[in-house]
């Protein structure tokens, strides 16, 4: 730990002014211009080889130390994008910083580490999904595993998160005057509505993983005109793929009943990847516990799966590890994506976090460098995982 902790003060300052900056500039998904060149400048400047855009996706980077020739490689990812008002209110900006403190100090302190660590700038986690875009463009393939570390109201050995997808449902009925002729109208909001009662009445016959959450985006015109179209949004969650493209039947299916009962036609579309589910077991539980144990830090149980991410798109090609730190002093009340977490990233204790999160990340690279039968493990578990998912 003593080398560990050396090399992380050695750079703190650098990557402490990088978290600040960041936090001080927020920009939304997609729009992370001046974030991504402050990073490719900042990296370019402390001698990597940076190739920007990556992957096909606008405002993300490799990084590669040029003064390595190591063939093995891992990864640690960099998100930078913040929330519109509320800006850096997911932690991005200081988790940014911990991947990027990691990777020099494991540059300087461990140069005989038979395994080259890059680094990945990854936008649009927010929205859009960037790495389900970069997953399948082929921008983690022929890496050992990637790792990155995500600001929390708790620490957690690992993101617990679940498959995740969306349809866009547009039921078409015919319009009328509601009371002159309303026998001459076809009712596409009854359609809606005989869907969004059918999906309830569902609720308790899914296992207890699955959500769907769904909104009114279009419901008619004007009170006096049958409403002749009237859109749906819903977003659909489960713990594994499998698990939500059942949901993802069983809502297709109470859609077409509807349209079928109330004479009106229905139509979907998905307009956002699948995010897959997170891998993870009780081995890498306990290796995770560990380091967090070493920094002075207890991982919580965990809570359970809540949100879901696109990092599961990177689990679905290499083994990813993806712990939360705590930054609120494990304040239940203080979460993310809200203004008061983002007002803790202006005190010590993202200070602390930066510090301890690259220690942790820093165990990790060297453990699984070092050990070469423990990586081995991990990724065997993994494959068995994902060949049973394919």
């Amino acid at each position: 730990m003593e080398k560990i902790l050396r090399g992380i003060e050695h750079y703190f300052q650098k990557a402490q002014k990088l978290g600040d900056y960041l936090t001080e500039h927020p920009e939304i998904s997609g729009e992370e211009k001046e974030s991504c060149a402050y990073l490719v400048n900042f990296l370019r400047e402390e001698g990597y080889e940076v190739t920007t855009p990556y992957a096909n996706m606008p405002h993300s980077f490799l990084a590669v130390d040029q003064n390595s020739d190591k063939r093995k490689k891992a990864a640690l990812l960099c998100e930078y994008d913040a929330l519109p008002e509320i800006g850096h209110a997911c932690g991005h900006s200081y988790s940014c910083a911990i991947s990027v403190l990691a990777a020099l100090a494991l540059r300087d302190s461990f140069p005989d580490l038979p395994l080259r660590v890059d680094l990945i700038g990854t936008p649009g986690e927010e929205f859009v999904g960037g790495k389900c875009y970069m997953s399948r463009d082929g921008g983690f393939d022929g890496y050992e595993f990637v790792a990155m570390m995500h600001l929390y109201n708790s620490d957690q050995a690992n993101f617990e998160i679940l498959a995740s997808n969306d349809r866009y449902f547009t039921f078409h009925g015919k319009a009328a005057h509601a009371s002159a002729f309303p026998e001459k109208g076809l009712n596409a909001l009854n359609g809606a509505r005989l869907f969004m009662d059918a999906m309830d009445m569902w609720r308790q016959h899914i296992t207890k993983d699955c959500q769907f959450h769904g909104i009114i985006t279009k419901g008619g015109d004007a009170p006096n005109v049958v409403p002749e179209e009237v859109c749906l949004d819903y977003y659909y969650r489960a713990a594994t793929l499998e698990g939500l493209w059942k949901l993802n039947k069983i809502s297709e299916d109470c859609a077409r009943g509807a349209a079928l009962a109330t004479g009106t036609t229905v139509e979907w579309v998905q307009r956002y990847p699948d995010y897959g589910e997170l891998y993870w077991n009780e081995y890498m539980q306990e290796m995770m516990e560990g380091f967090f144990a070493n920094v002075g830090r207890t991982v919580k149980p965990s809570p359970g799966p809540g949100g879901s991410s696109d990092i599961g798109n990177v689990n679905m090609k290499v083994p990813v590890f993806h712990p939360l730190i705590d930054i609120t002093g494990n304040d239940p009340e203080c979460v993310v994506h809200r203004r008061e977490f983002e007002q803790r990233l202006h005190t010590p204790a993202a200070g602390k976090a930066l510090r301890d999160g690259a220690a942790i990340l820093m165990q990790l690279f060297v453990k699984l460098a070092q050990e070469p039968k423990a990586l081995k493990k991990i990724q065997e578990d993994h494959a068995a995982y994902r060949k049973l998912k394919a």
